[in-house]
């Protein structure tokens, strides 16, 4: 890493093998962007070091399906339990506006989230045990696009309708999306926000 003091962007994608990040990642002040995004056709599960608190200048942060130790085409089934925590430094990251937890095997969304104040795009997706929202969600003043495709949820909460929100992904939260009743109701409730109910990757049930 010492050796590339201007790098600006650094992506990591598949490999499998990688069981940290290391320490000296932190010692990239001009990094941009970082993706260790594996898609769903790779398991990784680096940890990741207290230091990337000091990428100061991190802007995007992709890691999508990059702390889900599960084998291929699993992480349909059980909860991951040998996924690493997430470093508490990640809450310095006030440069970011990018973030992607999606495909994590993740319950809720992290407490460290509630401090990202320049957050514009969190995208949670397929993180298919999430019944619930934490309400910092609707403090954050900057979030425009909140991605919320696959997770198990039956509702949203009125607390989502921050200042700048105008996008919600939905698809395949198939209780809400097989009833026209709940997706009309949200509109309602969610008047000027977007709200995408297109289902992708399986298709719900048809409804009844």
């Amino acid at each position: 890493m010492n050796e590339y003091p201007n790098l600006e962007m650094l992506s990591i994608t598949c490999v499998e093998s990688l069981p940290a990040l290391p320490d000296e990642i932190g010692q990239l002040k001009k990094l941009r962007e970082l993706s260790l995004n594996n898609g769903n056709g790779c398991s990784m599960n680096p940890e990741l070091p207290e230091s990337i608190g000091n990428l100061h200048a991190l802007e995007k942060l992709d890691l999508y399906g990059a702390q889900d130790p599960r084998p291929v085409g699993k992480h349909y089934g059980p909860q991951p339990t040998q996924r690493h925590e997430f470093p508490k430094s990640m809450s310095q990251l006030q440069a970011l506006t990018y973030l992607d937890l999606g495909r994590n095997g993740l319950e809720g969304i992290p407490d460290f989230v509630k401090d990202l104040i320049h957050l514009k795009e969190l995208g949670f997706a397929w993180n298919m045990k999430v019944r619930l929202l934490p309400h910092f969600l609707g403090n954050l003043p900057e979030l425009q696009t909140l991605r919320l495709n696959a997770d198990g949820l039956a509702d949203i909460p009125d607390f989502l309708r921050g200042p700048k929100l105008s996008l919600i992904t939905l698809g395949n939260n198939c209780t809400i999306t097989t009833s026209a009743a709940k997706k009309k109701a949200l509109e309602r409730r969610f008047h000027g926000v977007r709200l995408d109910f297109e289902d992708y990757e399986y298709d719900c049930p048809d409804e009844k």
